[in-house]
């Protein structure tokens, strides 16, 4: 089960909507102690002061008509409270925590204050000089209760965060998704041209930096291959001078000869294997068609050059592939399995699991100790037991054709003896 995400994306956006609310909670006490505490003390003060002075001019000789003037002009009303029924006002008034605490630093300890919130806003104040008395006193109009505009305002500011935080994040995750992609497609041999240096100053300098990288390595793709390609020429030219020599050869040194055009042909053999190494599929265009139509008629050209072939092929829906290079996958498989394995050589072709799946096994021995991944490295010989000549780059052309469709291929040695390669393909 996953508790963190594990994708660049996913951990910023989570780092961000974290850290949006661990500040909510910082403002939220902050402008509880800097603002509304000191509201609460200032508000008290006044009131404290006004109560004071109410009190005082009760027990002073003040003229009755100051006194009335006094109350009229503050609006203050005095209660009298001893086991009577409370007044309407104090009973809908709730406590209130933070009027309380700054009560009693103004007017003594046990000070209680309710707020009641009705045509106005008032405070009803119990001090502990006069513990039968409750002081009504109004502070503010009120505007009403209204819950909803609390929701959208914090709702709004939460979705503009979070919002803010997203789009940060994804113009940050954008340029590195087309980095990764890009990687993929050099790793399969294909150049995916320049990228578009945008962003954030760093990303342009990653960018900047990857782009000249994949120009650079396209540059020494094609200086190799026409390095390779005039190798090839140049060999070939005495190659083919050799044989014509040989042809001139009597008829007394005729094993001789059959042994000069049999090398001359394997030095050619390796020449191509080296520049299809290189090259191999890389310059062709996919196109829709029917796999195991492909795969049909390479089995069925490969059983005029050898016995044993059995093909179980079945309808296969339309997907995208190389033909030529697809074409030489198969004929290389099947080659493989006549020159180092037993006859019958059984091709299959089906679709399972949403890939299109091939297999080619054949009734040899197998390998012994397979190492797999080393099976496909370039020069890299399965079995020296299992014999054989060539270059050791049939399987990694076939890997590295195999990876330019995005498909996986895998050898192991068959349950009941032979090897067997299976090719999956994923569709379109």
């Amino acid at each position: 089960m996953k508790i963190f995400p594990h994708s660049f994306f996913g951990r910023n956006t989570l780092m961000i909507a974290t850290l949006l609310v661990i500040s909510h909670v910082i403002s939220y006490f902050t402008i509880q102690h800097f603002v509304v505490d000191r509201h609460n003390r200032t508000v008290m003060y006044l009131a404290s002061n006004q109560v004071k002075l109410f009190y005082m001019g009760g027990k002073a000789d003040i003229p009755k008509s100051l006194a009335l003037g006094f109350s009229q002009a503050t609006q203050l009303e005095y209660y009298w409270i001893t086991g009577a029924k409370e007044p309407l006002g104090l009973q809908q008034a709730k406590f209130h925590q933070g009027y309380s605490e700054q009560g009693r630093r103004y007017l003594g300890e046990n000070t209680v204050v309710k707020v009641e919130t009705s045509d106005g806003i008032y405070l009803w104040i119990n001090e502990p000089q006069n513990p039968n008395f409750w002081i009504r006193m109004p502070i503010g109009d009120y505007e009403g209760n209204n819950p909803i505009e609390l929701v959208i305002f914090t709702g709004g500011i939460l979705f503009l965060s979070l919002t803010g935080a997203w789009i940060l994040v994804f113009q940050m995750h954008r340029p590195l998704k087309r980095l990764a992609f890009a990687a993929r497609e050099i790793g399969r041999g294909d150049y995916p041209g320049r990228l578009k240096e945008t962003g954030p100053m760093e990303m342009i300098a990653v960018t900047a930096a990857f782009n000249q990288m994949a120009a650079d390595m396209h540059q020494l793709e094609e200086d190799r291959t026409l390095l390779l390609a005039g190798i090839s020429h140049d060999l070939r030219t005495p190659i083919t001078r050799v044989r014509l020599a040989s042809e001139f050869l009597s008829d007394d040194d005729a094993e001789i000869k059959a042994g000069i055009i049999a090398d001359t042909q394997d030095m050619d053999d390796i020449i191509d294997q080296f520049i299809g190494y290189v090259r191999y599929g890389s310059e062709e265009r996919k196109e829709k068609g029917d796999l195991a139509e492909l795969v049909e008629n390479v089995a069925e050209a490969a059983s005029k050059q050898h016995v044993g072939i059995e093909t179980e092929i079945s309808k296969l829906p339309q997907v995208s592939f190389k033909p030529m290079a697809m074409k030489r996958v198969v004929s290389n498989l099947i080659e493989n399995a006549f020159r180092y394995g037993k006859a019958p050589v059984l091709v299959k072709a089906y679709k399972d699991n949403g890939c299109v799946i091939i297999s080619i096994r054949d009734h040899g021995d197998g390998i012994k100790d397979l190492d797999k991944k080393r099976l496909f490295q370039p020069f890299a010989r399965g079995d020296k037991a299992r014999g054989g000549k060539g270059s050791g780059l049939g399987l990694a052309i076939v890997a590295r054709i195999i990876e330019m469709h995005k498909g996986e291929i895998t050898i192991n040695n068959h349950p009941e003896g032979g090897l067997e390669a299976i090719i999956s393909l994923p569709l379109d």
